[in-house]
């Protein structure tokens, strides 16, 4: 049975300097070093996903040089704008080649959607009617196809209540929407720094490690943990079926500044 290997990876929050330290880490070498880890021991890739907050302070040279760590790779990729994000400049700065922002893509037997959930100036998501309307075009559009969504905010509560308070805002229209169509077989999302599994009627539901660093789960209030940056991989059958494992990079994570209050 054919399978698609799609990569996802989420909340690089590159710098505007090359080299400068964020939480005491060089968050574009450990891009890097993340996304190499992956092609080394799971690619090819036929897709690779970025699900947001690509940049922490965007310009045009950060994804700039986001764009040449991808380039290197000669992989179809698809980018999505996070709360930190510029998206108008990632539509300018990340739309050439095989890199884009394009919002669907049918790939094999699969269809990709990617939701933007941005909120302009507000770290809670939010799907807005023209983003509701384009999901639903598009899934009654394509009924005979598996369907995996890609969206930065999270849809269910994660477990730490105050990265809970940034969820989509309207999480329950959203999950209505999607359990009407049997296609669906996936959400996935980065935002909160952290990994889980759940299932919500037919759909699973899926986080994503940062590439950079990770947030304590269960906590209640910012806080940063030890767990070393990862990635998720989709496997996607012919058939609807998909499997999905989190990878992450062989270090340990001893050089984070625990004083700061701000991501």
């Amino acid at each position: 049975m054919a399978t698609l290997n799609v990569l996802q990876l989420t909340d690089l929050h590159v710098t505007p300097h090359s080299g400068e330290l964020m939480l005491g880490i060089d968050t574009e070498a450990y891009f890097q070093q993340t996304l190499k880890h992956a092609v080394d021991r799971h690619g090819p890739f036929d897709l690779i996903l970025l699900t947001g907050d690509l940049a922490q302070d965007p310009c045009a040279d950060t994804y700039q040089r986001i764009y040449r760590h991808l380039s290197r790779y000669d992989t179809r990729c698809l980018c999505l704008p996070g709360n930190h994000d510029d998206f108008s400049l990632m539509q300018t700065q990340l739309n050439t080649g095989k890199i884009s922002c394009d919002k669907q893509l049918v790939l094999g037997n699969w269809s990709i959607l990617m939701l933007n959930s941005q909120r302009i100036n507000s770290h809670i998501g939010v799907l807005d009617d023209d983003e509701l309307d384009f999901l639903e075009q598009t899934l009654q559009s394509h009924i005979n196809l598996p369907t995996l969504i890609a969206v930065h905010h999270h849809c269910i509560r994660s477990g730490s209540p105050w990265m809970d308070t940034m969820q989509i805002q309207n999480s329950a229209a959203f999950l209505a929407l999607i359990q009407k169509y049997s296609q669906v077989k996936a959400v996935t999302c980065g935002h909160v720094h952290q990994a889980f599994s759940k299932q919500e009627a037919q759909i699973a539901l899926f986080a994503t490690p940062a590439s950079c660093f990770q947030f304590t789960p269960h906590s209640s209030e910012f806080s940063i943990d030890e767990t070393p940056p990862g990635y998720r991989i989709f496997q996607l059958y012919d058939d609807g079926q998909l499997q999905s494992e989190i990878f992450r990079l062989p270090i340990t994570m001893t050089d984070l500044d625990r004083n700061a209050h701000e991501y």
